[in-house]
């Protein structure tokens, strides 16, 4: 799997969809699978948030020389009967880049009709993979004893993500949009924690459903969804989006959007107790001045303490928090919520990882990534 931009939440994601392996890059990750279950891992590849390629490892090499190196390229695409051939590159920046001019005179004199398409050094983007029948090969450098060849079996489907990005009804730019792929992300590691923790199946509720990015991606995997919002536009905007999803994409999920304060949400006002919450609470303005985080801070605190508070009378036992925390950095100031932590402890909810962080560049306020599991008899006993 070559990962995305959040290489550490990219990990949680495979893991939690049960796709253990390791990193060999810090954006290489390898799963051992038999080549029987190539069109299952390509399944559950389409359905992750945070991997950019599937590969499949078709060569393995110790110390090679370039000339080697380019005869190993040219064998592999004269398999192939008048092959439309890419070549990537991954850690050799320092090496000379391998020409697919060179690659394709080879070929032709071997008698091998080839032609190809010109890529960046890291190997061609998803768009132009989605839309052109190539076969692309990656040449991976582990070290200088190790050479891994691999060719692309499967692209992030950019076009589809770029749909649910941009083409639904609403969406509040100024409040600060979740990307769809985090929020994959963010559902993938809930619904596997969950299948860790319990057989039940997932009731998924976002309490500050914003545009209803979190349910659009919980709906699209197939699970029931339920949102609520403090303002009222949100709601009726959550609600046209997710009709909008199931009439694009011919879903037939069940889903329930209501208005409600995070912090003050009824059980009386949700038809299921939900097990699974996947949620990013209103971080402030995108970019705050320096002398207001502190006051931006305390506020979120108070907030995410009370939203914590509350959804103990909402929650089945043994449910998943899958949340945004804000993180922010002034200089060697350091502002975030991880004060709370033991707090939250005495409420029955326990980390299940470290936090991931995920930022865009320039941001001021970045996120947290954090998992907690909810023990009631934990946070009853507390509360006595």
């Amino acid at each position: 799997f070559l990962l995305g931009r959040t290489p550490e939440l990219s990990v949680r994601e495979l893991v939690s969809c049960q796709l253990e392996g390791k990193l060999l890059t810090a954006q290489v990750y390898q799963v051992e699978r038999d080549s029987d279950d190539e069109t299952r891992l390509v399944e559950q590849f389409n359905q992750l948030g945070g991997s950019l390629k599937l590969l499949k490892v078709v060569g393995e090499f110790g110390d090679l020389t370039e000339e080697d190196l380019a005869k190993y390229v040219v064998a592999y695409f004269a398999q192939f009967e008048r092959p439309t051939f890419a070549v990537g590159e991954l850690y050799r920046d320092h090496l000379p880049k391998l020409q697919p001019s060179d690659i394709k005179q080879t070929l032709k004199a071997q008698g091998v009709s080839s032609r190809f398409i010109e890529s960046p050094r890291d190997g061609l983007s998803a768009s132009v993979l989605l839309h052109q029948e190539v076969e692309e090969l990656l040449v991976i450098r582990l070290d200088d004893q190790q050479t891994l060849f691999a060719k692309t079996l499967a692209v992030q489907d950019i076009d589809e993500w770029t749909v649910r990005d941009r083409q639904k009804p609403y969406a509040d730019r100024k409040k600060g949009m979740l990307p769809p792929k985090v929020a994959r992300m963010m559902v993938n590691t809930g619904v596997g924690e969950l299948a860790r923790a319990s057989d039940a199946t997932p009731v998924l509720y976002d309490p500050f459903c914003g545009s209803g990015t979190v349910l659009m991606e919980g709906m699209m995997l197939g699970h029931q969804v339920v949102g609520s919002d403090l303002d009222q536009i949100a709601v009726a905007g959550t609600t046209a989006n997710l009709q909008w999803l199931q009439e694009t994409y011919d879903l037939a999920g069940e889903y329930t959007v209501f208005q409600a304060d995070a912090t003050h949400v009824e059980a009386s006002q949700l038809d299921e107790k939900p097990n699974l919450i996947v949620t990013e609470p209103f971080l402030g303005k995108p970019k705050p001045a320096s002398h207001q985080l502190p006051n931006i801070f305390r506020g979120m605190e108070k907030l995410y303490l009370g939203a914590f508070r509350q959804w103990r009378t909402l929650l089945q036992d043994n449910s998943i928090i899958v949340i945004i925390f804000p993180y922010a950095q002034d200089g060697q100031a350091i502002f975030s919520l991880e004060s709370i932590i033991d707090k939250l402890a005495t409420l029955g909810y326990t980390p299940t990882s470290d936090p991931s962080l995920y930022h865009r560049p320039q941001a001021v306020i970045q996120r947290q990534v954090w998992t907690f599991q909810f023990k009631k008899s934990v946070g009853e006993a507390n509360a006595r």
